[in-house]
């Protein structure tokens, strides 16, 4: 009977149901098939032990194979889920981890257990705009890009700071106060966004799906040209140049250039172009290269000197690999009895970064024709 139902429930069960039923039958038939003599309390007789052969797949030795493969199948499972359970938390919890705690402008955000969240200004001078105005249809739409502008910085921040902010929740780092700000922080966000959209839909139908789009491109723009002035003023260098007369006139000069390594021409300013200065003079020169924290500052200071009977020549000014090193070309003019000389060309030198020191550089003047 066993056997009848074992195989009625094979034959309509998946495969793994029909191991559970096998392992159940096994466990079911197991005393049945015990050796020895069973001597009945009655009779006295003794019964012969089971014999296992064709047609008997419920006895021990038939069970035994299907039992050992239905363990053998759950260990091999079980094995692979911890395995897996302990890459996720080796590895990929502790990398993420790992991550979040090697942010120091979110702990710094956080010092004062405070999560700092505020609207942009143009919120209100829009409420202003629109009570002094409310039928400006050029100032109002104009005024309601900006805001929606401002609102974009702040959306990324917010889509920047939940994840990490929520690992440090999870890990108990986090103060549930802190946790609260920003969830209300998110709130407040939300609202304005509804906001905008609603007012950019009663200035303009159907503006209202839109008007970040637009203001997202706005600002994109703005963020490309602030780029790329911060990176032409990397590469900017701005020349000041003196030359004091014996007499004590001065005569200043700028130029400018851009990526200044070795022998890098200058452009000398157009109201520059037509000074003069005296054959003998001190000169003085500090370039500046770069802006912000990157900017290096090399000078030279000489005396000049000259030769009349030219009327073109290059001088350089400083010798040292160390510091600013000036070659200049003077042309000739004459006034009568009087000469004067002024700047038609400027090639500057300066160290790499590596070798660069304190930007400070004296040498003499060297004459060249």
């Amino acid at each position: 009977g066993h056997e009848a139902s074992s195989l009625q429930l094979s034959a309509r069960a998946p495969v793994g149901v029909t191991v559970c039923a096998r392992a159940l039958a096994a466990s079911r038939c197991a005393p049945a098939s015990s050796g020895g003599l069973k001597t009945s309390a009655t009779s006295g007789t003794s019964r012969a032990p089971a014999v296992s052969g064709p047609g008997h797949g419920w006895t021990r030795s038939g069970c035994a194979p299907s039992k050992m493969i239905f363990l053998s199948f759950v260990l091999l499972v079980t094995t692979l889920l911890l395995c897996y359970a302990g890459y996720i938390f080796l590895i990929v919890d502790k990398r993420q981890a790992k991550q979040v705690l090697q942010n120091p402008e979110l702990f710094s955000a956080l010092d004062d257990k405070e999560y700092s969240f505020e609207l942009p200004g143009e919120v209100e001078e829009y409420e202003e705009l629109r009570e002094k105005a409310p039928s400006d249809k050029r100032a109002l739409p104009y005024a309601l890009l900006k805001r929606a502008m401002a609102d974009i910085p702040r959306i990324e921040q917010l889509e920047k700071d939940h994840p990490r902010m929520a690992r440090l929740f999870n890990r108990g780092l986090l103060p549930f106060c802190v946790w609260e700000q920003l969830l209300e922080a998110e709130a407040m966000m939300d609202t304005e966004v509804h906001e905008v959209q609603e007012e950019a839909e009663k200035l303009h139908k159907g503006w209202g799906q839109g008007v970040f789009s637009q203001a997202y491109q706005m600002l994109r723009r703005e963020r490309d040209e602030e780029t790329s002035k911060a990176q032409k003023d990397r590469e900017a260098a701005l020349l000041n140049i003196s030359f004091t007369k014996l007499s004590g006139g001065v005569v200043q000069m700028m130029a400018d250039g851009r990526n200044v390594t070795q022998q890098t021409q200058l452009a000398l300013r157009k109201e520059f172009q037509s000074e003069e200065v005296a054959f003998k003079t001190e000169v003085t020169a500090e370039i500046a290269v770069g802006a912000g924290e990157g900017r290096r500052v090399f000078s030279c200071s000489h005396e000049l000197c000259l030769d009349k009977d030219k009327e073109k020549q290059w001088m350089q000014l400083g010798q040292d690999s160390a510091g600013l090193r000036l070659q200049v070309k003077f042309h000739r003019r004459t006034h009568g009895i009087k000469t004067g000389f002024v700047v038609a060309d400027i090639r500057a030198t300066v160290p790499s970064d590596e070798t660069a020191p304190t930007p400070t550089a004296s040498a003499p003047i060297t004459r060249a024709a």
